[in-house]
């Protein structure tokens, strides 16, 4: 595993395959501004590259329509190849697929209920 950085709103890592993690916290009120210092964390733990990722956002309390949008750019912006979002809740699967159906992110996304298949799946992207 990389090093570990902490957001105001999760921690983020690159396991041993390559694969970017980042694990919301619980409770989090996630803005725009928290969109943009995750994707700052992110260029520093891949150094620019694209990288596939799964987001936990089980925990997410709220994420205005601002850091959706932030968080939705194609590859070059976000510096996802694909991104695996794990959810387990009714809040989580809406707000998911308010991320998929309202901010069109551009690049593949799909929801999980099980790190394990969320993972194996954003492992597929890896050059």
């Amino acid at each position: 595993m990389s090093e570990t950085v902490k957001t105001s709103i999760g921690t983020l890592w690159v396991d041993t395959f390559g694969v970017l993690w980042h694990r919301l916290d619980a409770d989090a009120l996630v803005t725009a501004e928290h969109a943009d210092e995750t994707l700052q964390a992110v260029l520093r733990l891949t150094g620019g590259r694209h990288t596939p990722a799964v987001v936990d956002i089980r925990g997410v309390a709220f994420a205005d329509r601002a850091a959706r949008d932030g968080f939705a750019g194609d590859e070059d912006s976000s510096g996802e190849s694909a991104t695996a979002l794990i959810v387990d809740n009714a809040f989580s699967k809406r707000l998911g697929n308010l991320f998929l159906q309202m901010s069109k992110p551009g690049r593949p996304v799909r929801m999980f209920t099980s790190e394990e298949e969320a993972a194996a799946w954003a492992r597929t992207y890896l050059p």
